[in-house]
């Protein structure tokens, strides 16, 4: 059997590789190949494209590099051309997903090819038109949410919640006196976020002397960051393994906006989300996201659980005045950690690995 995945975020790659364990779990002969990351290649899977040509992010930053994406969605559908695979499953990305999966509806009906998204778009936040889309071009969802089901099997497209990979298996480790910095997975977000990240940086490391400081970025972006922190009294580190361990073990976060936040919810970490972006792509979202904040614990709770500082907010005073708060104040501190709990406790679907539903149900079809 063959399996194409297409995975092009580091959060991505995440779920291709508990994805990828599932299936060959049950199915010993199966050929896994498509995009995907250093954590999807570590167990065989082999990957057309290099992760980190993904560096493109929002609305703006796509549109000026527009000749690179089409050149990429192109390579895509070549090889899936190719190679004929019996099952597609994109993750993720919903603006790159749905174009390959466009293209190649012919060869889909031609070979009766069975294509799958899991993590639905976030069509109850903006972009409400792409359900209909989805449910055009694919033979089924997979969820991460309850209440997202609906906006899909409106249009009779076959939608399964399945629950968040990243809260299976969940151990709170003891906390050390460690504050890490997390500005993103691709590079241009990097830029923007850690550029207004390091005057909080400056001033943390001047006033929390007994502490350990940690940017956790990837190796693509190495580079980027040890430029950019040069001189500060501060560990980048880029290891899987050690960024896990400097996460579970942090005493405060502050994270750009993404799914590193739902991360930092299952080890309990007191966390600060922020982010910053393109001014065009900022008034954008300005105008057309409905919700009212980033973060999915706060959405789902309708409820600043994570302090946010989005945009003209994202700046030092409003940073590290919240810092100060969640270091010192013990309450402040025990209500977030409370509200991360209860989320944690519920973003499981009856304690199953969230894998094995999709692998089993793809298999079985």
């Amino acid at each position: 059997m063959k399996v194409v995945i297409i995975a092009t975020e580091a959060s991505s790659d995440y779920l291709g590789y508990n994805l990828i364990k599932s299936l060959k779990k049950k199915k010993k002969k199966i050929n896994l190949y498509g995009v995907g990351g250093p954590l999807m290649e570590s167990i065989g899977f082999k990957s057309w494209i290099p992760i980190s040509e993904f560096n493109t992010i929002g609305l703006f930053e796509v549109l000026i590099r527009i000749k690179k994406f089409l050149k990429i969605l192109k390579k895509i559908e070549n090889q899936i051309r190719l190679n004929e695979p019996n099952i597609l499953i994109t993750i993720d990305s919903p603006s790159l997903s749905y174009r390959v999966v466009k293209r190649i509806q012919d060869l889909k009906e031609k070979k009766n090819i069975k294509i799958y998204h899991y993590v639905a778009p976030t069509v109850w936040a903006w972009k409400k038109y792409r359900a209909k889309i989805f449910a055009k071009l694919y033979d089924g969802m997979f969820t991460l949410f309850r209440f997202e089901n609906k906006y899909f099997t409106k249009y009779q497209l076959s939608t399964q919640y399945v629950g968040h990979q990243i809260f299976f298996r969940r151990k709170v480790e003891k906390k050390k006196k460690t504050i890490c910095f997390l500005p993103g997975s691709r590079n241009i977000e990097i830029k923007n976020n850690l550029s207004k990240m390091i005057p909080s940086i400056k001033e943390s490391i001047a006033k929390f002397k007994d502490y350990d400081f940690f940017v956790l970025t990837f190796d693509h972006s190495k580079s980027l960051v040890d430029e950019m922190v040069k001189g500060l009294k501060i560990k980048v580190i880029t290891d899987y393994k050690k960024k896990k361990k400097i996460m579970k073990t942090s005493f405060l976060a502050v994270a750009a906006s993404g799914s590193v936040s739902l991360e930092l919810c299952k080890y309990k970490v007191p966390s600060i989300i922020v982010y910053d972006t393109h001014f065009i792509t900022k008034i954008i979202l300005k105008l057309f996201v409905r919700v009212k904040f980033a973060s999915l614990i706060n959405i789902f709770y309708n409820r600043e659980v994570l302090p946010e500082f989005l945009f003209e907010k994202f700046n030092a005073e409003n940073v590290f005045k919240k810092m100060i708060e969640l270091i010192g104040n013990k309450n402040s501190r025990m209500n977030q950690l409370r509200m991360m709990n209860d989320f944690s406790e519920k973003m499981i679907l009856d304690k199953k690995n969230p894998s094995e539903i999709i692998a089993k149900s793809i298999l079985k079809d």
